[in-house]
């Protein structure tokens, strides 16, 4: 082979010694685009479980607004509610006040009882604010879930003139 011949193998694409080079370029592109498709599933897994959550939560705060706003007092509503595994608790009538730990103190505050909040496996927290007031049965106390499936019963009910949505 002479000199010319091999400079023209050099220039050429399409030449056998170029194909090695593309065949590399679209490896390694791929390789990056699989890897942060890899890496993206945790986080589209715990996006899932947060979207179960508040959607149980919703079905929940749906109810409870319209009854806040429109009921009579004594109104009774019962909604079934399945939290899954991923939730370590929700705290409803109470704003979070010891990180991730499960509250000990139950006793119901007037001034956060329409705050709720949940707490997933992996220590996040997630606080909200409600226009209603939430208590448990008897109005001396927060309601609080596990993970697990629930029948809520939803009253409407009044104590010194504040309106409380109880939970049990």
């Amino acid at each position: 082979m002479n000199f010319r011949r091999i400079h023209l193998l050099w220039i050429d694409r399409d030449a056998v010694v170029g194909q090695p080079i593309s065949l590399l370029m679209v490896l390694i592109v791929a390789g990056i685009i699989t890897t942060l498709l890899c890496l993206s599933i945790p986080y589209l897994m715990k996006e899932s479980q947060i979207q179960n959550v508040e959607g149980e939560i919703d079905r929940i705060l749906i109810e409870a607004t319209n009854m806040f706003e429109y009921a009579d007092n004594g109104s009774l509503r019962t909604i079934s509610v399945e939290f899954p595994s991923s939730l370590r608790f929700v705290v409803f009538g109470q704003f979070p006040r010891n990180g991730t730990n499960e509250p000990t103190n139950l006793t119901l505050d007037e001034n956060t009882a329409n705050n709720y909040y949940y707490v997933m496996d992996d220590g996040t927290v997630h606080p909200f604010h409600s226009n209603a007031r939430f208590s448990n049965h008897n109005m001396t106390q927060m309601a609080l879930f596990h993970s697990g499936a629930y029948d809520i019963t939803l009253e409407l009910c009044q104590q010194e003139g504040k309106t409380y949505l109880t939970m049990q």
